[in-house]
C-alpha cells in the first residue's frame, strides 16, 4: 500500500483495496485501514478513502492524519483544518506528527493565520518543541504567501541551522513574487549548503 500510495496508482489501488476488503478479518484493522485511507487518498480515490474513514468504529490519530493529508493534496485545505478540530473535539492529542501535517495543509492552501495560530498553539498549549520541519512548513508557507522578509526573519531565529528546503521555499516564494533583493541573499546560503545544486543557480537566473 506504502508503493502504490507512492505511485499513485489508481487501478492498482483499486486491486489492492478489493483485495483487503475480502479478506479483512485475517488483517489488524487498526494498521491496514488508516494505510488504506493514505493509500485511496494519493491514488486520487477520495470517496472511498472518506467512507473507509468515516466507517471505522474508533478512529485514532494516525487514521486522522492520513485523511487530513488526502484532503490537502487535493486542495481541500479548510475541510482538513475542520478535521483537525474535530479530532481534537473527540479528545485525541495531537503529537508532533500531526502538527506537522497540519501546518502542511496550512502551506499547501496557503490559510496564513491558521498556519501562525496552529504553530503558537503546538508551542505554547502542548509544549511541543518546534523542529526543522515544523519551521519549514512556516517559512514555506510565509514564502508562497509573499511574506517573504517574514519567512527570512523566521529562518535566522531558527535555535538550529535551517536546511536547504526552508532556504529554497523563501527562493521559490522570491521567483514567485519577483523580490531580487531577499533572493540574491537566500541564494548564497543555498549555495554553500548544496554547491553542486543546479537548482538554486537556475531558480536565481529566472528571478533576474
Amino acid at each position: 500500500m506504502s508503493a502504490c500510495s507512492q505511485m499513485g496508482c489508481f487501478e492498482l489501488c483499486e486491486k489492492v483495496d478489493s483485495y483487503l476488503h475480502q479478506r479483512m478479518n485475517k488483517f489488524s484493522s487498526h494498521y491496514v485501514v488508516p494505510a488504506l485511507i493514505d493509500m485511496n487518498a494519493k491514488c486520487g480515490h477520495m470517496d472511498r478513502a472518506a467512507k473507509l474513514f468515516e466507517e471505522m468504529p474508533q478512529r485514532d490519530l494516525v487514521s486522522y492524519c492520513s485523511m487530513m493529508e488526502g484532503m490537502a493534496i487535493h486542495g481541500c485545505g479548510s475541510e482538513a483544518i475542520r478535521l483537525f478540530e474535530k479530532m481534537v473535539d473527540e479528545g485525541i492529542v495531537p503529537d508532533e506528527v500531526a502538527f506537522t501535517v497540519i501546518l502542511k495543509v496550512c502551506g499547501q492552501s496557503r490559510l496564513v493565520e491558521e498556519g501562525l495560530r496552529y504553530f503558537e498553539l503546538m508551542r505554547k498549549k502542548y509544549s511541543i518543541l518546534a523542529s526543522p520541519d515544523h519551521y519549514s512548513c512556516i517559512v514555506n508557507l510565509l514564502s508562497r504567501t509573499g511574506k517573504l522578509k517574514e519567512a527570512y526573519e523566521l529562518i535566522k531565529s531558527m535555535p538550529f541551522e535551517a536546511h536547504a528546503s526552508a532556504w529554497g521555499s523563501v527562493l521559490g516564494g522570491c521567483s514567485l513574487h519577483g523580490n531580487t533583493e531577499i533572493a540574491e541573499v537566500v541564494a548564497r546560503h543555498l549555495f554553500e549548503l548544496e554547491p553542486q545544486s543546479a537548482g538554486s543557480y537556475v531558480l536565481l537566473s529566472n528571478i533576474y
